[in-house]
Formats: structure tokens, C-alpha cells, sequence
């Protein structure tokens, strides 16, 4: 090789901070903010620990670089969809571009794109940046939905439905491994059209029906309980990720002593499995409540509702998100995937049935039904900072477009 050839330093440096955040992004996906660690990386890529701080100086710089990059790539998705005229075809367009990102990431074309559970937990000078960023991509995909020809479609809507779309596009990490790469083009048309559409077939009402009584949602008792352990920690799951709950903060949140966290549980793993076992439990149970009603569409909109404004009177704290599988361990994190997915399929089972009596419009089942999923599991207030929770608006302009397409009036 001849000295013009050979790859010029600032080439040579770019390719490899390249391998470096395509390695530290698959770390952090494994083992979460805390978990993450230069020497993690370093293992992964077989280099020396000192050899990666040429490139980045400590792990909160290079947790930073790779939240950043991921939030630059959902911009450059976004530069696209907005530039379509109507708020449908930039939706469409948006879903379109994350799951061509998902093809090339599935073909080796690109490197992943880092989990946003996280993003919260980020330390040091970097902090304050990445959430800025963060927070003002919602704000963009809040903005596609945004049109004068729809003044219905107003601010609480818009926000609320940017949540649920980053949530829906991003639980597919879960259920997008089934399918095909050359199929992920179907996949976003399809998904697509759930959000703009929804589910009831042409002439079925908004439902007028009692929502299924799932229990109290915070044990009032001063006692501590096994269950006030349960809530207190899916709160902080929820909030901060599988690894950011730890056995000290779920004792904090209850004012008790580790000791006390140890006489109710074994450790920390066993009771995240009862977590989820307890959101497993709610969803069976509305289910199951929601089957006797008259059509496939009633039955989806009660367990869905049902759950939904369960999960929203809470704070979000009774039924564990989809982004607190990031970082668990992987033999629970197996476990946990095929019972959603179980789950999942049951949901699907009854969209069909709804499409055969009439009541649910032709769909997906699959895909419909993890757009359900995501639908209650990603139910918050729309005003998140009040305390109690303000679920006012929840139905109608969360609910509500979810279930019978985003534009609805």
C-alpha cells in the first residue's frame, strides 16, 4: 500500500468512534445506564479500557454521544415526513423511515439505535443537552400531526399522541424480530394505517359502557405490605428503568429500610417477575371481563379503555411500560417477551373476531393488536406533573384517537 492509499488519520479516527458507539450502543441496550461502563465497551470491542478515552474521556460523555446519535437519527426520519403536506402522509412518512432504519440496522447497513428508557438517567454536564434534544424531538412529532384544517387535533391530542407513536415504534424491538427484513416495509403500512384510521368499522359508536373495576391502585395502608413494595416498585421501574430501580430507591420511595425491602423479598429480580406477573395478571383480568361484551369492537375498546385510565389514575405506576424489559437480564427478559407475546396474540384473536362480525374495519390483527398493547401500557395524565394524577382529557384525547384513528374529531 502506498502512502496516498492508506487511510488518512482523521478517516481512521472516524472509523473507529464508529465501532466504538456501535459497540457502546449494544451495551447500553444490555445493561442500561448503570451498567454501562468504558470497561464494558472495551470488553465488547476486545481493546484496553484507556485505549477508548482518546475518544471519549469518561462513560457519561460516551452514554451522552450515543443517546444523541440515536436522537439525531429519528430527526433525520423526521426532515423527510415533514416535508409532506398533509398530517396523515407525515405520519405515514415517519413510520415509513423508522422501520427502513430497522431494515438496514437488520441487514448490518447501520448500526442499532440506542432504547430511550433511559434517557432520564443520564449524569453529569451532559444531562441537561441530551433531554433538551430528547424532548424537543416529541415536540417535532407532535408538530406532524398539527393541521389548520383540523383545529380539533389541539395540543394535549398532539402531545399525548407523540408519547404514544415513540412508544409504538419502539416496542416493535420486540415483536419486529418475527418478521422478515424485506417484509418491514409492510410492517410500517400496515401499523400506519391502525394510527390513522383506528379500529371500528364504518357505523360502530364510541362505546357507552362501565370500564372494568381493576382494584385500588396505591394501598392506602400505612402498613408495608407485599403490594405496596409491588407499586412502588413498577413506579420506579417505569420511571427509571430496570437497573436505575434499585433496592435502595424502592426502599426510599417506601420510607422503609433495606432491611425491611428483605423481610417482604428476596431480592430485587424476584420482585421485578412479580411486577410483571402483576401486570399480566391486569391485563388477563380485563380481558376476561371485557369477553362477554356484544361485538370484537366492544371488547377491544373496554379491555384497552379499562386498562388505559387504570394505568393513568395511577401515574403510570400499575402495569409496567414495554421499556422495562431494557436492560433485564436475559433469560427474565426471554421469559417476559413470550409472555406479552402470548398475550399479544390473544388480543389479535379477538381484533379477528371483531373483523369477521363486522364491528372492527379489515386490519392486521398482529399489528393491531401490539398497537393495543402499546396503547394502555404507554397511558399516562396528560398533564403528568400534577400530583394526584389529572386524568381529565384522558379519554377523549388520548384514548379516544388511539382507538379510532389520530384525526378524529
Amino acid at each position: 500500500m502506498t502512502a496516498a492509499s492508506q487511510p488518512k488519520p482523521r478517516a481512521r479516527y472516524a472509523a473507529k468512534r464508529d465501532a466504538i458507539m456501535a459497540a457502546a450502543t449494544k451495551v447500553f441496550a444490555d445493561a442500561g445506564m448503570s451498567g454501562f461502563t468504558l470497561a464494558a465497551v472495551a470488553k465488547r470491542m476486545d481493546l484496553h479500557p484507556v485505549s477508548l478515552t482518546y475518544y471519549f474521556k469518561r462513560k457519561e460523555d460516551l452514554a451522552a454521544a450515543v443517546l444523541q446519535e440515536t436522537i439525531r437519527r429519528f430527526a433525520e426520519m423526521l426532515d423527510h415526513a415533514e416535508d409532506q403536506n398533509s398530517p396523515a402522509e407525515r405520519l405515514r412518512a415517519f413510520v415509513a423511515a423508522y422501520f427502513e432504519t430497522r431494515r438496514k440496522i437488520a441487514v448490518d447497513e447501520e448500526i442499532p439505535l440506542a432504547p430511550f428508557s433511559e434517557v432520564y438517567l443520564v449524569e453529569g454536564e451532559q444531562k441537561k443537552p441530551v433531554i433538551k434534544s430528547f424532548e424537543a424531538l416529541y415536540v417535532r412529532i407532535g408538530r406532524l400531526l398539527k393541521s389548520d384544517d383540523m383545529p380539533w387535533v389541539e395540543a394535549p391530542r398532539r402531545q399525548g399522541l407523540a408519547r404514544l407513536i415513540v412508544n409504538q415504534l419502539t416496542w416493535s424491538d420486540v415483536w419486529l424480530p418475527s418478521y422478515e427484513p424485506e417484509d418491514y416495509g409492510r410492517v410500517a403500512d400496515r401499523l400506519a394505517d391502525v394510527m390513522i384510521f383506528g379500529l371500528a368499522a364504518d357505523g360502530q359508536a364510541w362505546p357507552d359502557l362501565p370500564l372494568v373495576n381493576l382494584g385500588d391502585h396505591d394501598p392506602e395502608s400505612d402498613d408495608v405490605t407485599r403490594d405496596r413494595f409491588l407499586v412502588a416498585a413498577t413506579k420506579l421501574i417505569n420511571r427509571e428503568g430496570y437497573r436505575g430501580a434499585s433496592v435502595d430507591k424502592i426502599s426510599a420511595e417506601l420510607k422503609v429500610t433495606k432491611g425491611s425491602f428483605y423481610h417482604h423479598n428476596s431480592d430485587k429480580d424476584e420482585l421485578a417477575i412479580a411486577c410483571f406477573n402483576h401486570t399480566f395478571d391486569l391485563i388477563d383480568r380485563a380481558k376476561r371481563e371485557a369477553a362477554s361484551a356484544s361485538s370484537g369492537w366492544n371488547r377491544v375498546w373496554l379491555a384497552v379503555s379499562s386498562l388505559g385510565m387504570y394505568q393513568a389514575q395511577s401515574g403510570g405506576g400499575v402495569i409496567l411500560r414495554h421499556h422495562a424489559m431494557a436492560a433485564v437480564p436475559q433469560d427474565m427478559r426471554r421469559r417476559m417477551r413470550v409472555r406479552f407475546q402470548q398475550i399479544t396474540y390473544s388480543f389479535a384473536g379477538v381484533i379477528s373476531d371483531g373483523v369477521a362480525d363486522g364491528s372492527i374495519r379489515p386490519v392486521d390483527p398482529l399489528l393491531a393488536a401490539n398497537a393495543m398493547m402499546v396503547t394502555f401500557n404507554a397511558c399516562l395524565p396528560l398533564g403528568q406533573r400534577a400530583d394526584p394524577p389529572d386524568t381529565a382529557g384522558v379519554m377523549e384525547e388520548y384514548l379516544r384517537p388511539a382507538l379510532l384513528g389520530f384525526f378524529v374529531k
